[in-house]
């Protein structure tokens, strides 16, 4: 077992589904101090709203010291389509998807800087090689 305070702190968004659940069970087997972002994650954060990232990033750094993996892998896909889609959903699904992660990366690239080490992943979809339905236009688009 890993000394859990020289281990390395990984924080993964989206932690709860099938894709980041799998990501923390494995970088937990390989050791790292997993810090799972989401609303119901284990520090509690809307992944839509400005002021509850930059709480949640103060909160991981002020709790664990430092963040040396970031795994964005949360997403908003709801269902829209282009001539109903409303402005406020189009900016929730932007927010969670594209801001949280530069917003989160902002946080913690920092440290990473001074420690000379660190690593950012993304998790993104494929929907490149088969075009998806039309009311996935937000989630696309992000």
């Amino acid at each position: 077992m890993t000394d859990v305070s020289t281990s390395r702190v990984a924080v993964v968004t989206g932690g709860d589904g099938a894709i980041g659940g799998a990501i923390v069970r494995e970088l937990a087997r390989l050791g790292h101090r997993v810090v799972v972002l989401d609303r119901a994650g284990d520090i509690a954060c809307d992944l839509a709203v400005e002021q509850d990232v930059r709480r949640a990033a103060a909160e991981v750094l002020e709790t664990y010291g430092r963040v040396d993996v970031l795994v964005h892998s949360a997403a908003a896909s709801d269902l829209v389509e282009l001539d109903t889609v409303d402005l406020a959903t189009w900016r929730r699904i932007q927010a969670v998807n594209v801001e949280s992660a530069l917003l989160l990366s902002q946080a913690f690239t920092p440290g990473m800087r001074e420690r000379k080490f660190g690593r950012i992943v993304l998790i993104t979809s494929d929907t490149v090689w088969k075009p998806p339905s039309a009311d996935l236009l937000g989630y696309i688009t992000s």
